[in-house]
């Protein structure tokens, strides 16, 4: 039940964001909004608990290399019930390119019967595309730290430009 309210969420920011966002932007950098917002899908795996994991994000732009990054995601277990987590991270972008990105913030996360718990997240990841690419495939590391665990996330993506 969890789960289905997540994914809702996720459909309802998806189709109300861009306009706000649109909106901000257009003061190029005088607003909160410093770059374009992207919005993307990823795929992943939790190794720790064998799930395979479906989920979105959006890349919000705050200031030249720091970046605001919620996501959420969906986990499919071989054994056991789905289970959800929606994460609260920053990422700053490292390099010239800004490719290359860590980051961390909070978790809240419903794996399996165990309850929500709260938790916090590191990550680090690489982007593939050039900066002005309006399609960006990417690949992110990241471990959760909850009271009992710290599972280890491999994930595969790619975030699309919402706006210019």
């Amino acid at each position: 039940m969890a789960a289905r309210h997540a994914v809702v969420v996720l459909w309802a920011l998806w189709g109300v964001w861009p306009a706000d966002v649109a909106a901000q932007y257009h003061g190029r950098g005088t607003g909160l909004i410093h770059g374009p917002i992207e919005a993307g899908l990823r795929t992943g795996r939790d190794f720790e608990n064998h799930a395979w994991s479906l989920g979105g994000q959006f890349r919000i732009p705050v200031r030249r290399n720091l970046e605001l990054r919620p996501s959420a995601d969906l986990f499919f277990p071989k054994h056991g019930s789905t289970g959800w987590q929606a994460n609260g991270d920053a990422a700053i972008r490292l390099g010239q390119g800004g490719g290359l990105y860590a980051g961390g913030g909070i978790a809240f996360a419903h794996l399996g019967d165990r309850g929500t718990e709260t938790g916090y997240n590191l990550f680090f990841g690489l982007s593939t595309a050039p900066p002005l690419a309006r399609t960006k495939p990417f690949v992110e590391f990241r471990w959760t730290f909850l009271d009992e665990t710290s599972p280890f996330r491999l994930a595969f993506g790619v975030s699309h430009i919402l706006s210019r």
